[in-house]
């Protein structure tokens, strides 16, 4: 005699069925916690401190930084918003942090040096290593002495201009201290490297070739700057539009209708 086996009922199939629905219930309880957790004001930016700005304004850095009130705090990291401000050429360095439900954000700005004639009536605006920060009409922004004779076709901001020739301008300008540089007007650049200034007043300066070793450089742009300041010193004012003034032997001024 053969016997069939009856499938169970009751109880037995009831527990596997609960167990299973209390697990649904349960991840979709945590999955609702999570998202409000996820949504929380808690976690939300409320304000950001600005602070080492002199240039940029604050909404500028905020638009370079891509962050705006109500913005998740794991979405715009402290880190990923400092390497979105050091892609601007203006800023040298950055420093984020967030402190509570605040970004803080300080950073170093790049100085402006001079200004390179570009195309038309247009200039770019170069820090001391030739990098591009932007650029701008001559009249517009703060007085920079102007560079010229250095031809560029393309730039971009952010490019780092390796011409020789305009990087002997940069370090001779970065070299000049006040006051001396708010009376120089332009630094003329030939295509053998060969420097002439023009100051406010009209005199011009024959600066020649700097050295190519740095140390001799440095040495002998300091040198001649004293020299050339002490010069002016001594320059009426009727006579700085006539007066010639050359520096090309080191340690020495030779002047020329200067009196």
């Amino acid at each position: 005699m053969t016997t069939r086996a009856e499938p169970l009922t009751g109880k037995g199939t009831v527990r596997p069925r609960s167990r299973w629905g209390f697990a649904l219930a349960l991840a979709v309880l945590l999955g609702i916690c999570l998202f409000a957790t996820y949504r929380s004001a808690l976690f939300r930016l409320e304000r950001v401190q600005v602070a080492g700005n002199q240039r940029l304004s604050q909404a500028e850095v905020l638009a370079i930084a891509g962050v705006m009130p109500g913005d998740l705090r794991w979405e715009v990291t402290a880190e990923r918003v400092r390497q979105r401000l050091l892609a601007d050429p203006w800023v040298e360095s950055a420093q984020v942090t967030w402190r509570g439900n605040a970004l803080v954000i300080a950073i170093t700005e790049r100085e402006p040096l001079a200004l390179l004639q570009y195309h038309g009536r247009f200039y770019l605006i170069l820090d001391k290593d030739g990098r591009v920060l932007g650029q701008r009409l001559l009249e517009e922004g703060e007085r920079l002495p102007v560079i010229s004779g250095v031809s560029v076709d393309r730039a971009l901001r952010g490019d780092v201009l390796d011409d020789l020739g305009l990087k002997d301008a940069l370090t001779l300008l970065w070299w000049t201290g006040e006051p001396l540089l708010e009376q120089l007007s332009e630094v003329h650049v030939r295509a053998d490297r060969y420097l002439r200034l023009y100051l406010t007043g009209g005199t011009t300066v024959e600066v020649g070739v700097l050295p190519d070793d740095a140390a001799l450089r440095e040495e002998h742009i300091r040198t001649q700057l004293r020299g050339l300041l002490d010069q002016l010193e001594r320059v009426p004012a009727p006579a700085r539009a006539r007066c010639q003034i050359d520096l090309r032997v080191f340690g020495k001024v030779l002047a020329q209708g200067c009196q």
